[in-house]
Parts: C-alpha cells; sequence; structure tokens
C-alpha cells in the first residue's frame, strides 16, 4: 500500500495503519466514522491506547469507566480536542450517542503500563505556538509527558492558510541519542474548507528519498524516514493530527542543516 493513505468516504470502523505497514514497529491508526447508533467494541491487549474526538459526540466505556456523550467540537477546527487515554491490558466501547455523527481516531502503541482509563479534556491540551512568519503554526499537545503513557505521543498542528508547519524541516529517524532519536510517525490530515488540500514533502540528505504528496480530508501518510515539512494550500486551513512512538518518550529532532538557519530569524 505504501506511505500515502487515501480517504475514500468509508463509513463506520475503517483500518487505515496496522503495525508491520512499510516496517512498523510501534503504530497502529484506525478511523471511526459513525451516525447514531454505531458501535465498536474492542477487548483488551498489550497496546495503549488513544482515542480522539474528531468531532461529534460519543460514549466511551472502559472497564468500570464511562464517559457518556462527550466531545465539544463539531469538527476539529473548532477547539481542543476531547480524548481518552487507555493503558494497556483495558477493552473499551466506543458508540455515537447523538444525532449528529461523530468521528474518532484511534491511535496504539505496544505498552506493558497498565491502570485505569483517564478522561484527557479540552482544558488539559496544552496550546503553544511555533515558527513565525509564514511557518508559523499552532500545536496543540494532548499526550505527553503528564499522561502516563509508556510510549506514545500524540498532538494536533494547525496551520493558517499558505503557512508551513514542521519548520525548519527536521527528521527523527537514526537512534543516536542524544543527537537523535528514531521515533515512528502518522500525520492524519483535515483542511477547511473540507475540498482543500495540502502538500507534504518527503525527502532525506541524498534525496533518495524525495517525495511529495497532496494530502485531502482523512488523508494518512506514515513517516518513519526523511525529514517531513508541510504547506497549508492558499486559502485553506491546514490541520494533522499526529502519533509518535519509539523505545522512549523523549524525542530529539535533527534539523535539515541547509534549513536551520530559519531558527536564527
Amino acid at each position: 500500500m505504501g506511505r500515502f493513505r487515501k480517504y475514500n468516504n468509508e463509513k463506520g470502523f475503517v483500518k487505515v495503519v496496522a503495525r508491520g505497514d512499510e516496517g512498523l514497529r510501534y503504530i497502529s491508526f484506525d478511523l471511526l466514522v459513525f451516525e447514531k447508533g454505531m458501535k465498536y467494541e474492542e477487548e483488551s491487549s498489550g497496546d495503549e491506547i488513544c482515542i480522539v474526538i474528531l468531532g461529534g459526540r460519543c460514549t466511551i466505556v472502559s472497564g468500570t469507566k464511562k464517559w457518556k456523550n462527550i466531545g465539544s467540537r463539531k469538527d476539529v477546527f473548532d477547539g481542543p480536542a476531547t480524548s481518552v487515554f487507555i493503558p494497556a491490558g483495558n477493552g473499551f466501547t466506543v458508540e455515537a450517542t447523538d444525532a449528529d455523527p461523530v468521528e474518532a481516531a484511534v491511535l496504539r502503541c505496544p505498552a506493558c503500563s497498565s491502570g485505569d482509563a483517564v478522561l484527557i479534556p479540552p482544558e488539559n491540551v496544552k496550546i503553544v505556538e511555533r515558527g513565525k512568519d509564514n511557518w508559523k503554526r499552532t500545536v496543540h499537545d494532548i499526550v505527553d509527558k503528564d499522561v502516563p503513557a509508556a510510549t506514545m505521543l500524540v498532538g494536533e498542528t494547525f496551520s493558517p492558510p499558505g503557512n508551513w508547519s514542521s519548520a525548519p524541516p527536521h527528521r527523527h529517524d537514526v537512534d543516536d541519542p542524544p543527537n537523535e532519536t528514531n521515533h515512528e510517525e502518522i500525520y492524519l490530515f483535515r483542511v477547511k474548507p473540507i475540498q482543500g488540500f495540502q502538500v507534504i514533502r518527503l525527502y532525506n540528505d541524498d534525496y533518495s528519498l524525495n517525495k511529495t504528496y497532496s494530502v485531502g480530508q482523512n488523508d494518512t501518510l506514515i513517516i518513519n524516514e526523511g525529514y517531513h515539512p508541510v504547506a497549508a494550500g492558499p486559502g485553506y486551513h491546514g490541520y494533522y493530527l499526529w502519533l509518535l512512538a519509539g523505545k522512549e518518550r523523549t524525542v530529539i529532532t535533527h534539523d535539515d542543516p541547509r534549513h536551520a538557519w530559519l531558527k536564527d530569524t
């Protein structure tokens, strides 16, 4: 299938990225696109899981915890996310209980941790601005060091129309701490208005990898190699949900030395 996964308006439980795809060791990702009454159940496993509600409202149950009709935004551009983090060893159920459709991302990584599921409400999302000029963007950290995950880091990045993110271009594909760490990543893209697009370039130092992808609503890219800057199309707000995972949760990136001067401006 390759790194790029095109969304074709599937409904229900949509498998997007499986562990083993493109050599992935840590990450898998599924999409829930539900109408009222649709339901998905999963038994306990050796994975820690983060369910990020992209839009709409749903009820999530894990063990003795139940959160009814949660989700405070109509789509990803309508404020910070409501999410649920589920440690390994717990099953869960997601059910669309509201009249409006609900969409959610189900992100998984292997883990040995245990404990009860926890709600991550919008007010717990940490919001920071990064970059400047036409490479300024806003980052929402959802699963960070304050969430008791073993492997994963999860967040959302928002770019104004025409702006770049993941800039200066950086990579994290070499296991060489303290200079760089090897972390797999996926991006799930969205745009506003919905017919828009973003562009992501994926390349390495010698250009043996040098590809550019035009991505639209709910398209996904596996990033396990190379620098990966992203540009929102002119007139279109850009967004991507990201999941990072590696041997440890500390991420050390390596900027492309040809473009690192941006940080000095």
